[in-house]
């Protein structure tokens, strides 16, 4: 359990994943795994190509989130600030 901690932990300080994005981070890495395993059983043999669509879809992921973090700021600006001013 302590592991798992350290995990989630590692997530949001290394990647700086939101709490979902760290939840939709583990989803995309389970399913990424998921369907590399189930495309080895079906003996698939494709390569490198599903490592560079899965670290594709991660990059995704953490880009999405820092995106949406940055959303997130810039509305709560405008909604508490009373608009976009830069402080001086």
């Amino acid at each position: 359990m302590a592991r798992l901690r350290s995990y989630w932990r590692w997530l949001g300080h290394l990647l700086r994943l939101s709490h979902p994005g760290r939840v939709v981070f583990i989803v995309a890495l389970l399913v990424g795994v998921a369907g590399i395993v189930v495309a080895r059983a079906h003996g698939d043999r494709e390569g490198g190509s599903p490592l560079v669509v899965f670290a594709l879809l991660l990059i995704g992921v953490v880009t999405l989130d820092a995106v949406g973090r940055g959303v997130v700021a810039v509305v709560r600006r405008l909604i508490l600030g009373g608009g976009l001013r830069r402080h001086s």
